[in-house]
């Protein structure tokens, strides 16, 4: 087998290995939009969610609680219905992302 015929059929078989990995992907019922680290801010506005590129400090932590900043669970649900932004977040009798299991790829 000639030099190129080998590189075509690697370069063939890369190319069916990206197809399937890509339709793996698509398969999937969710992805995870970005991770968050200690520190790290997320902020949802309407259709996107923005990251922080500087960490939160003590101080902008402590004034955010004093304005009532609360913590939510692991669980909690941010989706957007008519324009408007909810949260949902467990209760002591259901997990919040029961209610939308139909969307996400996550164990129950």
């Amino acid at each position: 087998m000639s030099v190129s015929r080998k590189a075509l059929l690697a370069a063939g078989t890369g190319i069916l290995i990206g197809l399937s990995s890509a339709a793996l992907a698509q398969s999937k019922k969710s992805t995870p939009a970005t991770t968050i680290g200690e520190g790290e801010a997320i902020m949802v506005n309407g259709a996107n969610v923005h990251k922080s590129n500087s960490n939160v400090t003590a101080a902008q932590h402590s004034a955010a609680v004093s304005k009532g900043a609360k913590e939510i669970g692991a669980g909690a649900v941010i989706y957007k219905q008519g324009g408007k932004l909810y949260m949902l977040e467990d209760s002591a009798n259901e997990r919040a992302s029961q209610s939308f299991q139909d969307q996400f790829d996550v164990d129950y």
